[in-house]
């Protein structure tokens, strides 16, 4: 295993590797993972859009103006909104939040370990992340930590959009509660924000339409849903035909939703017409701040507090639904992602004085 810098489409970058899986972090670019490969089969496992080049984001501008591809994280919003409540009512929280459009800072602790970390613009926090080698994929691991007196309310959401090919099956065990959000293009009808059991929404017509299958990216269609996180604690994007899939661990306490948004050619509205599916676990819904208060689903970190939340994400082979379940529930056995290799860094005594000298 190895961690190495390197020049990636012309930017600095990271790569973290070992024997099965691949990694090529961007910290100039939001601390975006630009490329997830399986190193035995040398796949691509995100989705790359070949009519946008990388470019350093304009603070605050919007997500679809640039490469709209690879793994981000939104915070402390997914959609434009603005903030719910004093002491920063009405300040405008960029679209997909601020950690996107804002550069990192990173450390290589070992030979496994990537440790990034940035601090808010408009709002006072010190978010961090480490990356670890583990079996069969990465461990991620998060920090944040409120520098101010006051509660600070969020959404957090994981945003890797994973390449589609039609055939693909998005699996989420137990037939948890969801919630349609967002629906663009004729795939799907339904209520928006009403329950439904997954997989199952309504179509165009009425008829049910299952919305864990992939389509052709002819449908011209992007659609989202919000569903408990499932009690066993993992989700996945599988191929029934290579067998292929990546998947999470994740726990429901720390984590209470995955997002799944569906891009069967329908965004952006410019430039190539994007195929994948982004798989999100996240802490609230839906993608607006000042809507997900207001339906009280969301995060509140008290104020001079912190809190830490984790994931593992795995790659692999198996040759049913139920065998990417058992793959994923033995690597949560042993730890979400490992966690206990994942270094921590100082108290947040340090990261305040951090942010004062930064101002």
């Amino acid at each position: 295993m190895t961690v190495t810098a390197i020049d990636y489409r012309g930017w600095q970058a990271i790569r973290l590797e070992d024997d099965a899986a691949s990694l090529v972090l961007l910290p100039e670019i939001g601390g975006k993972i630009g490329s997830l490969r399986a190193r035995t089969t040398g796949a691509e496992l995100l989705w790359q859009d070949p009519t946008r080049p990388y470019r350093r984001p304009v603070y605050a501008d919007e997500f679809g103006n640039y490469d709209a591809s690879g793994f981000d994280e939104c915070f402390p919003t997914i959609a434009a909104a603005p903030y719910p409540e004093a002491p920063w009512a009405g300040i405008a929280v960029p679209d997909h939040g601020e950690l996107w459009c804002t550069p990192w800072r990173y450390e290589l602790p070992d030979a496994r370990t990537i440790y990034l970390h940035t601090y808010g613009v408009r709002f006072p926090y010190h978010f961090e992340k480490w990356i670890v080698v583990a079996d069969g994929g990465f461990a991620l691991r998060y920090r944040l930590t409120n520098l101010s007196p006051f509660p600070l309310k969020s959404i957090w959401s994981a945003h890797p959009l994973f390449r589609a090919e039609e055939g693909m099956q998005v699996l989420l065990p137990g037939a948890p509660a969801m919630r349609l959000t967002h629906a663009i293009g004729k795939r799907v009808g339904g209520e928006l924000l009403h329950t439904y059991t997954w997989p199952w929404l309504p179509g165009p017509s009425g008829a049910p339409v299952d919305y864990s299958r992939i389509g052709s990216p002819a449908l011209d269609a992007n659609d989202k849903i919000y569903a408990d996180t499932p009690a066993d604690g993992w989700c996945a994007l599988w191929d029934p035909r290579s067998g292929a899939y990546v998947g999470f661990t994740l726990s429901a306490a720390e984590i209470p939703f995955v997002g799944v948004c569906i891009n069967h050619g329908g965004w952006p509205l410019t430039g190539a017409k994007g195929f994948w599916v982004a798989i999100e676990p996240c802490t609230g819904w839906p993608d607006r701040l000042d809507d997900a208060t207001a339906v009280g689903a969301h995060a509140t970190l008290a104020g001079w507090n912190s809190r830490e939340w984790s994931l593992g994400l795995h790659l692999g082979q198996a040759s049913s639904a139920e065998e990417v379940g058992g793959r994923l529930q033995a690597h949560r056995r042993v730890g979400v992602g490992a966690m206990s290799h994942a270094p921590l860094r100082n108290s947040s005594s340090s990261q305040e004085a951090a942010y004062d000298q930064s101002s």
